[in-house]
């Protein structure tokens, strides 16, 4: 970026309420990214809810009636990116290749790789997942795409299935988003109605059973066949071996509603949203181009630390990313500049809180959140309480990286890891 550029798009949430809305929009999207569509755009790169221009925020948001929240514009849009004949399954699977989409739900792991293997990998059914299983703390992007702008996610879900030859698709959400399952209810029943859904896909909403764990894919898999959100050993990967033993995408809502964008352009949108919150004067969602420093994004989409406050660190893609010292804002949100940046859900730290403190929360809430299945996460997690000594700590986090199951019990280290390079003796006080 140079020096004159700001973050693409801006939404501020009300935090202060679970069921609350978009509030506001700061800043409209770019206006060369505007232009390609005739209209502004918020969250363009993401998106494709368009904005009413007379009054600046997206059509429907200050409203609680699904009925304008959801609206026919929305399935217009979906059959211009989708229509009935094109693109399609080569040329999406082509678009996303030219771009080199990434997933934004945390791996980062290539799209087309991962929609080609399910595509090639034997079975009579497929299947495609949509995961809003949102369950870090600081993170709300996904779910201000399942309650503005459902058909972004519905119209990359049928871009899925077309490229696979999938028939049937889930939106798993998480429980405590009761409106985005309302909303993303209405926008099936409107598919329908505009023929969008039915013979040749459908669509149904897996609503969660509030278990963290059950945001890493195979656990999700398990809970929509009503099995315990417990993660399954890999290989085979859900690409292979997923729902009812079929090939399956399960993709971020995130991914998904970026497709639309591909596969009408087949230009990548370059950016990432970030949720940002704690130690801000404006706890914010903004779209950023991958690379933006995240100074720049806490200084202007945060506006800064609040009066009177310092900032000592940033907890970037929740309790299993990464720590990052206020000495080091300078750093670029990138997925190769700080790879285990996750979904990107930034929540900044102010200088009342210690290094200890922060692991401390860190591994209790690892070890409520454990699903138990695997020793070296359900017991090593119970463990730093009592820890004082560095080369003890060191062969528990070793323990949980090389013993775990999944990415939940392997990914708990990675912060302690960064508090420990940056803060040394300061998480053993």
């Amino acid at each position: 970026m140079t020096g004159d550029e700001k973050p693409i798009g801006v939404a501020v949430l009300g935090l202060g309420n679970v069921g609350s809305e978009v509030v506001r929009i700061i800043e409209d999207c770019a206006d060369d990214l505007a232009a390609r569509v005739g209209a502004p755009l918020v969250l363009r790169g993401i998106g494709v809810r368009r904005v009413a221009a007379d009054r600046g925020v997206p059509v429907g948001l200050l409203t609680d009636n699904i009925e304008e929240l959801v609206s026919r514009e929305d399935v217009d849009i979906v059959v211009e990116v989708m229509g009935p004949v094109e693109p399609s399954r080569k040329a999406i699977l082509s678009a996303l290749e030219h771009t080199r989409l990434r997933g934004r739900g945390g791996a980062a792991f290539p799209t087309a790789a991962k929609w080609r293997a399910a595509r090639d990998a034997p079975g009579a059914e497929r299947y495609v997942v949509a995961n809003g299983d949102e369950g870090d703390p600081g993170s709300y992007v996904d779910r201000l795409l399942l309650e503005e702008d459902p058909h972004a996610v519905l119209a990359g879900m049928l871009a899925c299935a077309r490229a696979i030859g999938a028939r049937r698709g889930f939106v798993y959400i998480r429980s405590e988003y009761p409106q985005a399952q309302r909303v993303m209810h209405a926008a099936i029943r409107e598919a329908r109605d505009a023929r969008l859904l039915g013979d040749q896909f459908e669509v149904e909403v897996v609503s969660g059973a509030g278990s963290y764990v059950c945001g890493e894919e195979t656990a999700l898999l398990n809970s929509i066949l009503g099995l315990r959100g417990e993660p399954r050993v890999r290989p085979p990967y859900p690409a292979q071996h997923g729902l009812w033993g079929s090939p399956t995408v399960v993709q971020n809502v995130e991914t998904l509603a970026i497709v639309p964008w591909i596969a009408r352009t087949r230009q990548g949108s370059g950016t990432k949203a970030v949720s940002l919150s704690g130690a801000v004067a404006r706890p914010t969602i903004a779209e950023v181009r991958l690379g933006t420093p995240l100074i720049r994004v806490l200084e202007e989409a945060g506006q800064g630390p609040p009066a009177g406050r310092r900032w000592k660190m940033a907890l970037v893609g929740g309790p299993m990313g990464r720590v990052v010292p206020a000495s080091r804002f300078d750093i670029a949100l990138s997925f190769d500049s700080l790879p285990g940046m996750g979904h990107a859900g930034i929540v900044v730290l102010d200088d009342s809180v210690s290094p200890r403190a922060l692991a401390e929360h860190l591994f209790a809430f690892a070890a409520a959140e454990s699903c138990g299945s695997c020793t070296p996460c359900r017991v090593g997690t119970s463990l730093f309480g009592g820890i004082r000594e560095r080369a003890v700590l060191e062969r528990l986090l070793s323990t949980l990286e090389m013993g775990s199951l999944c990415g939940f019990g392997t990914g708990v280290p990675r912060p302690l890891r960064d508090l420990l390079q940056h803060f040394g003796e300061q998480v053993l006080e």
